[in-house]
């Protein structure tokens, strides 16, 4: 008897035919409140109750939604009020943009983090006090070498004050040392808060407390900006938005990766100066370099697309070693 196409339809999803699509196609098929709430309270899971498969994740997309529709809405009153840089609407929408899409790739991550070995609390936890760790860090050491980051401040030949859309022109050197600082910070962070987790720390674990961590990091850092050019307030919201899942987020996802495969899951604190781990941290001081410098120049913007798609590529890799390292332990098991 012939299948009806609802039944293929049915049967080609459960196949998981669509390897590592399944992150983004199984997004927009329906969900109940149900299966919102059971995976919400889903306790940690033991080896032989997972798989090695691509994980299909969903709640992202409806936590963007979420964002949108609030960030519609109080853009539009925020016009509505017609009192631009002085509305009480615009400390608001500064923050909601700067939260949504890394709250979003948060969602993210932890959906695909098969173990469940974070709860949502520990996720924020690690989102606040991480990336404020981070910070601390970073202007601590900016302080300590006696080099503060001048191209924060914005001024143009003739002395008056401007805002610029997206960076200034402010040569290499100051792209490599606030490129290197700021991974440092996050590297450090990621490797203190994995030491907790001790023999327990996963691929995918970690891939996740370094995505908290360089989440909390974009956030404060696309607030700051977008507070400094309110003149383009929606352009940079845009902007930091669709820049944001190959920035900070991408970097410390991809760090917090390199600590659980350089260490094999035994984070000790010699594992600081272990060969692969500091490869791993050039690697992403690298990709935070060359993303500098092709923002740097609107000549070079089209470039950033192919740099976004090999950090992904890395990262898809990473998150295939997790899954493999969930099938390795299923057949020690």
């Amino acid at each position: 008897m012939e299948r009806s196409c609802n039944d293929y339809q049915a049967n080609f999803l459960d196949r998981n035919h669509l390897g590592f699509l399944n992150l983004l196609i199984f997004a927009f098929v329906p969900h109940t409140k149900a299966e919102r709430n059971e995976l919400v309270q889903t306790k940690q899971l033991t080896v032989s109750e997972m798989n090695a498969l691509w994980p299909r994740p969903w709640l992202y997309l409806r936590t963007m939604l979420l964002f949108v529709v609030e960030l519609v809405l109080l853009y539009f009153c925020w016009r509505l009020e017609s009192r631009e840089e002085s509305s009480t609407l615009l400390p608001g929408l500064a923050v909601v943009g700067s939260l949504a899409m890394p709250i979003t790739l948060l969602v993210f991550f932890w959906e695909i983090n098969k173990w469940r070995s974070l709860t949502l609390l520990d996720v924020l936890r690690y989102f606040l006090i991480g990336s404020c760790l981070a910070i601390t860090i970073a202007f601590a050491l900016f302080y300590a070498i006696d080099y503060l980051p001048d191209y924060r401040v914005f001024y143009n030949k003739q002395g008056n004050y401007f805002t610029p859309r997206l960076m200034m022109n402010y040569g290499l050197m100051p792209l490599a040392i606030t490129a290197f600082v700021e991974e440092f910070a996050k590297a450090i962070t990621i490797f203190v808060i994995l030491l907790n987790y001790r023999k327990e720390c996963r691929i995918l674990h970690g891939i996740l407390v370094g995505a908290a961590v360089g989440a909390g990091f974009a956030v404060f850092e696309s607030a700051g900006y977008i507070f400094l050019d309110i003149h383009n307030l929606l352009y940079g919201i845009i902007i930091r938005s669709l820049t944001a899942p190959a920035c900070h987020i991408a970097w410390g996802a991809l760090m917090g990766g390199a600590i659980a495969m350089a260490t094999k899951g035994n984070v000790r604190l010699r594992s600081l100066v272990h060969p692969k781990m500091i490869l791993a941290f050039l690697l992403v001081c690298g990709l935070h370099f060359a993303w500098n410098y092709l923002l740097d120049s609107s000549a070079k913007l089209n470039f950033s697309i192919e740099l976004s798609i090999v950090t992904w590529f890395l990262l898809l890799l990473m998150i295939w070693q997790g899954l493999h390292e969930i099938g390795r332990a299923k057949h020690q098991k």
